[in-house]
């Protein structure tokens, strides 16, 4: 087992689709943009009797990537806390996600599969990623890998051209 060089990330068309705004801009150039809940760093399962509606953030993300899916930037901004109410940080992260569409030129961008090289970057404290992992099952000892999309919690399954993933 070895880690991918590049994931595929399938252009999704339907209702409730988890990668509906991904393609092609610019000279072949790749993008991946979406709204997420997240937490701080790497703490993806809070304690769900703590504070956890004051932690959780809704964002609007667009992670750029070049035509041989190296990253080569991403913009992430907060629409706000769980706290304040889901539908409305959620509404408000929509808007920012338009804006961050409209403001990269992306009015008419290539609705498209892409592939894209596992990522990593931080940004106020949100860990957004695309990481390779591998290990033991700690319930039936069975060797796994997977490609993991942090904070969405999205895992991706070899064969790594194959878009398959799972939730």
């Amino acid at each position: 087992m070895a880690a991918p060089d590049r994931i595929r990330i399938p252009y999704e068309d339907f209702d409730g689709a988890r990668f509906d705004c991904v393609g092609r801009y610019d000279d072949g150039n790749l993008f991946l943009a979406y709204v997420t809940g997240a937490f701080p760093g790497r703490d993806q399962y809070p304690d769900p009797s703590g504070d956890w509606q004051q932690r959780k953030s809704w964002n609007a993300v667009i992670h750029k990537f070049d035509s041989d899916g190296n990253h080569i930037g991403s913009e992430a901004r907060r629409g706000g806390y769980d706290i304040e109410g889901r539908n409305v940080v959620g509404a408000k992260a929509w808007q920012h996600l338009q804006a961050m569409l409209a403001e990269l030129g992306l009015h008419n961008p290539e609705l498209c599969d892409i592939h894209i090289k596992p990522f990593s970057v931080e940004i106020e404290n949100v860990l957004y990623a695309l990481e390779y992992e591998h290990g033991i099952d700690e319930d039936d000892g069975e060797e796994y890998e997977c490609v993991m999309l942090w904070p969405n919690d999205i895992m991706f399954h070899p064969p790594w051209d194959s878009g398959e993933y799972s939730t």
